[in-house]
């Protein structure tokens, strides 16, 4: 009784340990963001926008409430389109390109936050 007690414990631990913590991987991506945005050269870029491609792979891989699947695929989709195109910008040397797509970038964070909290008036007048 006792080992099937502490395997179920261990079952259920793990479990959750294996779910991602989007809330955490956002924080991450934030911060890799911010450098990215910060850095003064091509390959101070690189690092930070690998570091973030990595975070949104993981996230997109996690799993979520049915009702808001779609909306954090489609979300995750075009945040790795625009790091691969960040990444295109890198590599033929355009920093400033690079930083244009990062805006984007921030652009696509305030609609999908918008859109994951509706206000309480879209919640109480569709």
């Amino acid at each position: 009784m006792k080992t099937a007690v502490v395997l179920i414990t261990s079952l259920l631990a793990f479990s959750a340990l294996a779910k991602t913590d989007l809330s955490a991987n956002m924080k991450q991506m934030k911060l890799a963001f911010n450098q990215a945005a910060e850095a003064t050269t091509i390959e101070g870029m690189r690092a930070p926008i690998e570091e973030f491609e990595q975070l949104v792979i993981l996230s997109a891989n996690g799993s979520y409430p049915p009702e808001r699947e779609e909306l954090y695929q489609s979300g995750f989709s075009k945040l790795t389109n625009a790091v691969e195109r960040i990444e295109t910008k890198l590599n033929e040397r355009d920093l400033d390109g690079a930083k244009t797509i990062l805006r984007e970038i921030d652009d696509l964070r305030e609609e999908y936050h918008d859109k994951k909290k509706p206000s309480i008036w879209s919640m109480l007048f569709g």
